[in-house]
């Protein structure tokens, strides 16, 4: 152990007395566990941790690429949606549409990221509830208004009703009057991470 510090004691003196070569040795550190830990957090959340989506390596997310190459969403209509949900190849299809809404039930008002999914969104996707029910296809009759139901997203849940349990079938007021269905866990947001999920 004591040759240990002398080589220690010998090292921190060389580099005292070569900045340059002291500079370049932390930055490469640096950089290097900078990139490692980025690498890592890529291939933790893709690979070893994804969102716990059901036969997620069946789905696919269509999208369009412009002249240039670039991604671009594709919106379809309600009647092209309902085509291409009948079509031999599809099992199952989704569609989703993302707003900013604002609360109306706080004390301050809030913008928060809200999603509108056809009502077999969660039967598509296989994400449990954490509490409650998710939404269900009679929350969204075709040609019919939906009904004023919410699924609150875990943070939101934690931020406006303290984790509280009893949410589930509580009339809400923070948007318009809906009943909250059901909370998300925590990483399973679909799609995106948002704040409500609505029919």
């Amino acid at each position: 152990m004591h040759g240990f510090f002398q080589d220690l004691r010998y090292g921190l003196r060389q580099l005292r007395h070569s900045p340059g070569f002291t500079a370049t040795a932390v930055l490469s550190l640096a950089l290097g566990i900078g990139a490692t830990t980025a690498v890592f957090s890529v291939v933790y959340a893709v690979m070893l941790d994804p969102y716990p989506y059901a036969n997620s390596e069946r789905m696919v997310h269509l999208r369009a690429k412009d002249k240039a190459g670039r991604n671009r969403f594709m919106g379809l209509t309600g009647p092209q949606y309902y085509k291409f949900r009948e079509a031999q190849s599809v099992e199952s299809a989704v569609a989703e549409d993302q707003w900013n809404l604002t609360t109306t039930g706080g004390d301050l008002p809030e913008d928060v990221n809200a999603v509108y999914f056809t009502g077999n969104g969660f039967n598509h996707f296989g994400v449990p509830a954490l509490l409650g029910r998710g939404l269900v296809p009679a929350d969204a009759p075709e040609g019919q208004d939906p009904q004023p139901v919410a699924v609150l997203g875990y943070q939101f849940w934690q931020r406006h009703y303290n984790g509280e349990r009893d949410v589930v079938a509580r009339q809400s007021n923070w948007f318009t009057k809906t009943t909250p269905s059901s909370v998300l866990p925590n990483r399973a947001s679909p799609g995106v991470t948002a704040t409500c999920i609505f029919p």
